[in-house]
């Protein structure tokens, strides 16, 4: 089958668009582990919060980033036709779910696999990669998609 050189060039910027997202999509995932560890750990060793309590406001201002991040920077092309607050409770809602899937597949490993239960920081990457792949495709196709 041959193709046009539009559709070559359509595929081939298509493929960019793809590893752009999903460079600057890691980078926003880094920012927020960053701003979630920082808060977890300013109000547990300063304020001495309690470590389960620390979480909810981390993760609330953790997953508040990476959506700026990503609405701004990572998919800035794509068309927003939400109100503000409405598409970041989506975000939120998305990325709950991802992090659900991503604890889950952890616990189904180390409790059903056996290597997975001696050494659980292969479960916790797995989980981790499981939970990326969702959050991606969840924002590029769910919150932030093309119209």
């Amino acid at each position: 089958m041959k193709h046009s050189i539009k559709d070559i060039a359509y595929i081939n910027s298509n493929k960019a668009n793809i590893l752009y997202e999903l460079f600057f999509f890691l980078v926003a995932g880094f920012l927020g582990f960053l701003v979630d560890a920082s808060i977890v750990w300013i109000l547990t060793e300063f304020i001495k919060v309690n470590a389960i309590i620390a979480q909810i406001p981390a993760f609330t201002l953790a997953v508040t980033t990476t959506w700026l991040f990503n609405r701004n920077i990572t998919f800035f092309h794509y068309t927003r036709t939400k109100k503000l607050f409405k598409e970041w409770l989506h975000y939120v809602t998305a990325n709950s779910l991802g992090a659900f899937i991503n604890n889950g597949v952890y616990v189904l490993l180390v409790l059903k696999v056996n290597t997975m239960g001696k050494e659980p920081v292969l479960a916790v990457a797995c989980g981790a990669l499981t939970g990326l792949i969702f959050n991606f495709a969840a924002s590029r196709t769910l919150i932030f998609n093309k119209k």
